[in-house]
């Protein structure tokens, strides 16, 4: 039986003209509803969510690092020692907001 391939969108990690975070752009638009994925970072107990509008998300990951998470297909990263450490925090928060695409694909359409 074939395991079922979970889909992870292209994005690339660099460092903000100013050094002060890393950005993290997007190949192609997710369609993201924030409020489903405002959930999905409660339930997951991984990230506090330290702002929330529909538009966009502030989270904090561990003692250090500052996600901000917008409708826009962006994220900064913010307060990670590395491009690396930039690229590993945004996979995890990627993993928890993409269980939010799954969800409404299986729900029923109108």
């Amino acid at each position: 039986m074939k395991k079922k391939k979970e889909y992870s969108p292209r994005y690339f990690v660099k460092l903000c003209s100013d050094k002060a975070a890393f950005e993290v752009k997007f190949s192609q638009k997710l369609r993201l509803d924030m409020p489903s994925v405002k959930k999905a970072f409660e339930d997951s107990k991984r990230y506090e969510i330290i702002l929330y509008t529909p538009h966009i998300m502030i989270l904090k990951s561990g003692k250090e690092a500052e996600i901000t998470f917008s409708k826009d297909e962006r994220m900064l990263i913010k307060n990670v020692s590395s491009k690396d450490q930039a690229e590993a925090i945004a996979e995890s928060v990627l993993r928890v907001a993409l269980k939010t695409l799954s969800i409404r694909r299986k729900m029923p359409g109108p």
